[in-house]
């Protein structure tokens, strides 16, 4: 209850990031009555101010949460200003939706466009689909540095793709260690295929 108050203070006083975590607090009911409909109030007036805001305001459109019934095309709308921000993480979903065309036209072209401006930004996920791509591609080289600069970062599918080609030598020397710590830790975070 305290935390609120000063957070409600910091919100007063125009913080973005006490905003933000206002917003959490309501939208999880921590140490305030959970609030969905101040929840989106909060997130939209930060969305205003920060990129991290405007992509959590279009992951609430995504998928129909808090109130707001789910639109892809408003969406994507939204996903584009943080793009415009340089927020990673609307670069990858974005990527995602150009793809599959959902709430805008496919455009594959774009889609690659995008993801790749997410992996420079050190983003796991893009990484993932470009070294997917890569790999496609024929550019086994390049799709394993990704799939291992992905990896580090601890996502597991790409811990499986990484110990898939330590298994095969598909980019790298075969190496059974290797492909067994990879496929282990892919293992421990839920990867089915592992």
């Amino acid at each position: 209850a305290k935390a609120a108050r000063l957070f409600k203070r910091a919100v007063e006083l125009e913080s973005v990031d006490a905003t933000l975590r206002l917003g959490h607090m309501y939208e999880h009911g921590y140490g305030v009555e959970q609030d969905a409909k101040k929840a989106d109030e909060l997130y939209r007036v930060a969305a205003d101010r920060v990129p991290e805001a405007i992509y959590v305001l279009g992951s609430f459109y995504m998928v129909g949460r808090y109130g707001l019934q789910k639109n892809t095309k408003k969406a994507a709308k939204i996903f584009k200003r943080a793009v415009e921000l340089g927020n990673a993480d609307a670069m990858s979903t974005l990527g995602a939706l150009y793809k599959e065309g959902n709430g805008v036209k496919i455009d594959k072209k774009k889609a690659l466009q995008l993801w790749s401006m997410a992996s420079d930004r050190g983003h796991a996920y893009a990484q993932l689909n470009i070294g997917v791509q890569l790999h496609i591609n024929g550019k086994v080289d390049e799709a394993f540095r990704l799939f291992e600069l992905s990896a580090r970062q601890g996502l597991a599918p790409a811990e499986f793709e990484l110990g898939r080609r330590y298994a095969a030598g598909i980019g790298v020397e075969p190496d059974p260690n290797k492909c067994v710590h990879w496929l282990r830790r892919a293992a421990a975070r839920g990867e089915p295929r592992a």
